[in-house]
């Protein structure tokens, strides 16, 4: 929003940006801890930078007394703010304090279960960061003092302007993430997220009051009416994109390769684009921001009607877009519910305004065009035409070349998208277009340095201290240079002799049950009042970071290429055994990453290097639905009876079962094989009511063991076998042990 939009002008534009830098570092001081005269002068030297050193002192409403503070002073609201997400009355507001230390793990307070856990002392940047938990951290005092260093440092060169607001979040976030916030009782929330909740409940009540002409903010708060903490000062705004899937694999024909990634890389940027949008109509920042992933998003807005309508407005105006340039394909329902700050006391209420909020998203996805828009799509009929030789729409086509537009930009988008860091959002219709008027440009380094805080993003960077636009996360790690796929299939990095089945392989896995861990993860010990604001948005941006950041790192050195990583909703193509090796890996990970609290369904797919993207998505999707129906936690691999839960596959499949049999068969060449291949008959065979086949397998082993020469090992095994061929799971663990050793070891022209 211009804030000039709604007749305030510029002295309202001056206190949003006073109050975004006095809240967003009023506890500042816990870092810093003392400040010298030198130091207090560099940071005055600007209007705001003054205003926040000066409340700096004001730790509390018995701090005002003697002072002479304007009723309209914005340390009322930020004060009030305090008392909502420290969970105390404004009385108390400061009382409680305590130093800060390392960051406790948000999932100690999650699920049924307390733990101790907590991180290093640490910083975004530093090079050995031990991205998870510990059961025993101790504080480390110069790493500490590095950190104070240069956050100062950070503040004194800081020009507490409009344009410097997104920069000095990326500060706060890169060096104070791993530091508790210094309040008791949540030490598991980092001094970057309880900063950035602050300023985003401070600039909502502002709004708020303004919206209602309330200028008087000390008798509004110290001596207005109890009720208070029932005021309506906020709402809680989400919106969810319908057709992600479908429409990143769409593509089923020539050129797909080309531009697969750029189109999850595309969505990722409409939703942030969606995001931002509304925040800058809104007049508001990123501190609102509580989750964006995967197409979705919770924001925390004032509860005016402005917001309401711009909501409204945003909706409309890029379900237009969607159609024009999409057709059905795509659409964008948004949902928003008031609150009260007395609602986030209550953690029964606040799951309901989370429930009621997904309510009318699903409502409108279920509801999506009106009457007239239905009547005009259905004038339309069906198209004829040329098709796009990429993704078959008759929409939009180029003039003489089978593609149309989209495919087109994003086929030129996709070269080298990996290695592209920043990019920058312009007017225009000339490009890969974001909205009817806007389009996403490639820009340097350099030139990312001189451009508007809410239009230029960085992906993927951690470093980069200067940077003033917005970070965004993307997990789109590839070793290929130009996204031919059919290299995995080829396996042709492996030195001397090709081995192993010729096939593409596939995961597609997600976290089970998030949706609930959401809404109600924090409900479970002491009568849900762990569930509040600032622990839902630390875990939103726990989960982010896991999978859109770090799983780039779980999948180094690896033959793999992350199509899609959206939130917690996994896509990754390449070589079938590195595949396997990385959904055991991002499974052991995420159990450690939550100390065991939150579980992950798979399923893995092997294909022809043929096969249509859209065919591998689809059966592989179907592969994961098997595993999470089977009770979750699970893994279904190459085929829906091939289920196994997680634990019961790693310890006694990859790491049990298979390691034998490498052992044993390994340098058998042919003969080793074609053992296997009988035993695998022989296990088809097996009938639990029928001892034939146990027999025949006796038999078998037997006549064997006399021509093997590790008669040792071999009679071992052969044990081993006759006892997994009596039970049921472990003649099926054996039976996948089997099947994984002869495609790994196979020789295929």
């Amino acid at each position: 929003m211009l804030l000039e939009s709604i007749g305030k002008g510029e002295r309202m534009f001056d206190k949003v940006n006073s109050l975004f830098f006095s809240a967003l570092l009023h506890d500042v001081d816990k870092v810093l801890q003392k400040l010298d005269e030198s130091d207090v002068k560099a940071l005055n030297k600007t209007k705001n930078g003054k205003e926040f050193v000066r409340y700096l002192k004001y730790k509390s409403i018995d701090d005002l007394k003697g002072d002479d503070i304007a009723t309209d002073d914005l340390i009322y609201i930020i004060l009030f703010s305090e008392s909502i997400i420290d969970r105390v009355s404004l009385d108390e507001v400061g009382k409680g304090e305590q130093s800060v230390s390392n960051l406790d793990d948000i999932f100690n307070k999650f699920g049924k279960q307390e733990s101790t856990r907590s991180f290093e002392t640490q910083t975004l940047t530093s090079p050995r960061r031990n991205i998870f938990a510990q059961k025993r951290t101790t504080f480390d005092d110069f790493e500490f003092a590095n950190v104070q260093k240069r956050l100062l440092n950070e503040l004194k060169e800081n020009s507490f302007d409009f344009s410097s607001k997104q920069r000095l979040l990326n500060v706060m976030e890169k060096l104070t993430s791993y530091i508790n916030c210094g309040v008791k009782g949540q030490e598991d929330i980092s001094f970057y997220d309880h900063a950035r909740l602050l300023t985003c409940v401070s600039s909502a009540i502002y709004f708020y009051l303004e919206d209602n002409q309330i200028n008087n903010y000390k008798q509004f708060f110290l001596k207005g009416s109890t009720d208070i903490l029932a005021e309506k000062f906020f709402q809680l705004v989400s919106f969810d994109i319908s057709g992600i899937q479908s429409f990143i694999y769409k593509i089923t024909s020539k050129g797909a390769h080309k531009q697969l990634r750029s189109r999850s890389f595309y969505l990722d940027m409409i939703s942030e684009w969606i995001v931002d949008r509304l925040l800058e109509q809104c007049g508001l920042d990123r501190t609102s921001l509580l989750y964006s992933g995967g197409g979705h998003a919770y924001l925390v807005l004032p509860n005016t009607d402005w917001c309401l309508h711009e909501m409204e407005k945003i909706e409309h105006s890029f379900n237009q877009f969607f159609l024009k340039s999409f057709s059905t394909d795509l659409y964008v329902a948004f949902g928003n519910a008031e609150f009260s700050p007395v609602s986030l006391l209550r953690s029964n209420v606040i799951q309901n305004i989370y429930r009621s909020v997904n309510q009318k998203v699903s409502f409108k996805k279920l509801n999506r065009y009106s009457a007239d828009t239905i009547l005009s799509l259905n004038k339309g009929g069906k198209k004829k035409g040329r098709e796009c030789s990429i993704c078959h729409t008759v929409d939009n086509l180029i003039s003489d070349e089978n593609k149309c537009h989209l495919c087109a930009s994003l086929e030129e988008f996709s070269r080298n998208i990996q290695k592209e860091t920043y990019f920058e959002v312009v007017e225009g219709v000339d490009g890969l277009r974001l909205d009817t008027d806007h389009v996403l440009k490639r820009i340097s380094s350099k030139d990312s340095k001189n451009k508007g805080s809410n239009t230029v993003y960085a992906k993927n960077l951690f470093n980069g201290s200067d940077f003033s636009g917005v970070k965004i996360w993307a997990g789109d790690y590839t070793d290929l240079e130009n996204n031919l796929f059919t290299k995995y299939a080829k396996r042709d990095w492996k030195d001397g002799e090709s081995k192993g089945i010729k096939r593409i392989g596939t995961l597609r896995c997600d976290v089970d049950d998030l949706g609930y861990a959401f809404m109600a993860g924090f409900s479970e010990l002491e009568g849900g009042k762990n569930n509040i604001f600032s622990r839902t948005a630390t875990f939103s941006r726990s989960m982010s970071m896991f999978f859109k950041a770090y799983i780039n790192t779980f999948a180094q050195e690896t033959h793999l290429t992350i199509i899609y990583s959206g939130g917690d909703d996994v896509f990754v193509l390449g070589a079938w055994d590195e595949i396997i090796d990385f959904a055991v890996l991002l499974r052991q990970n995420l159990k450690n990453w939550s100390n065991g609290k939150l579980t992950l369904s798979a399923g893995i797919g092997l294909f022809e290097d043929k096969t249509p993207i859209n065919v591998m998505a689809r059966v592989t999707g179907d592969l994961e639905d098997t595993a999470k129906n089977s009770g979750k936690d699970s893994i279904c691999l190459f085929d829906e009876n091939e289920i196994f839960q997680f634990d019961e596959f790693i310890e006694e499949v990859y790491q049990g079962k298979l390691i034998s049999i490498r052992k044993l068969f390994d340098g058998e060449g042919e003969k080793g094989n074609s053992f296997i291949y009988k035993l695998l008959d022989l296990i088809k065979q097996r009938n639990r009511t029928d001892r034939i086949a146990f027999a025949r397998l006796a038999y078998y082993l037997s006549q064997l063991e006399e021509h093997t020469d590790n008669k040792q090992a071999f009679n071992r095994f052969k044990h081993n076998m006759m006892g997994w061929f009596d039970n049921d799971r472990g003649i099926k663990e054996a039976e996948m042990s089997l099947i994984l050793y002869v495609y790994e070891t196979r020789k295929e022209v």
